[in-house]
C-alpha cells in the first residue's frame, strides 16, 4: 500500500463511510472507486490538491485508486464497513457502513462542497454509467492502460465549461 498519513487515512475512511450512507442506489465497489476519482480529480482541478492523495491508474473499467481494495479490506478488518461480494453478473458488490457517525470535520469546506456536488451528480447513476463518464475524461484517455494517471491531467477536464467553444453572448 502506498504511504498515506493519518489525515489522508481519516479522509479515505470518512469518504467511504459518507458514500456508503448517502448513496444507497447502485453503490458497489466499482461505483465507489469512480466516485473517489471524481472527488479527487475535481478537488485537484479546483484547489490544485486532491482530497485523499491516492494514486490512480487507468484500468479497463476506468480510473481506479491503486490501493482501493487494500483500504476497503483494512476498513473491514477495523470494523468500519462490511463488504458484500457478489458473484452475480448484474448485482454489484456492496459496502455497508458499520459506523453510525461520519466525521466530516476532516474535510475543508471546499472539500465538503466537492463531495456533496459529486454525490448529487452521480447518486442515481449505475456503475456502468459513471464508468463511461470517467472513461471519457481526458485524464483517463491521455494515459495507456494500467498507467498511473497524473493529477495534473485534471486541468484538461473542462468540468466547468470554461473552454466552451460556442460564445453564447455573440450577436453573430
Amino acid at each position: 500500500m502506498n504511504k498515506v498519513n493519518k489525515k489522508e487515512l481519516d479522509k479515505i475512511n470518512n469518504l467511504v463511510l459518507f458514500f456508503s450512507k448517502e448513496i444507497k442506489l447502485h453503490l458497489g465497489l466499482k461505483k465507489l472507486a469512480k466516485l473517489f476519482y471524481f472527488v479527487d480529480f475535481t478537488a485537484f482541478e479546483l484547489e490544485k490538491k486532491s482530497i485523499t492523495n491516492l494514486e490512480y491508474k487507468a484500468f479497463p473499467y476506468g480510473p481506479m485508486p491503486t490501493d482501493f481494495y487494500k483500504h476497503l479490506k483494512r476498513m473491514e478488518k477495523e470494523g468500519l464497513i462490511k463488504l458484500k461480494v457478489s458473484n452475480e453478473k448484474y448485482i454489484p458488490s456492496s459496502i455497508q457502513s458499520l459506523k453510525e457517525d461520519i466525521d466530516l470535520s476532516v474535510f475543508s469546506e471546499v472539500e465538503k462542497q466537492i463531495i456533496e456536488d459529486i454525490k448529487e451528480k452521480f447518486k442515481y447513476s449505475t456503475a456502468r454509467e459513471i464508468e463511461l463518464v470517467a472513461k471519457n475524461e481526458p485524464p483517463y484517455k491521455m494515459v495507456k492502460s494500467r498507467e498511473v494517471i497524473p493529477y495534473h491531467l485534471a486541468f484538461y477536464r473542462n468540468s466547468f465549461d470554461e473552454m466552451s467553444l460556442g460564445n453564447e453572448n455573440s450577436d453573430s
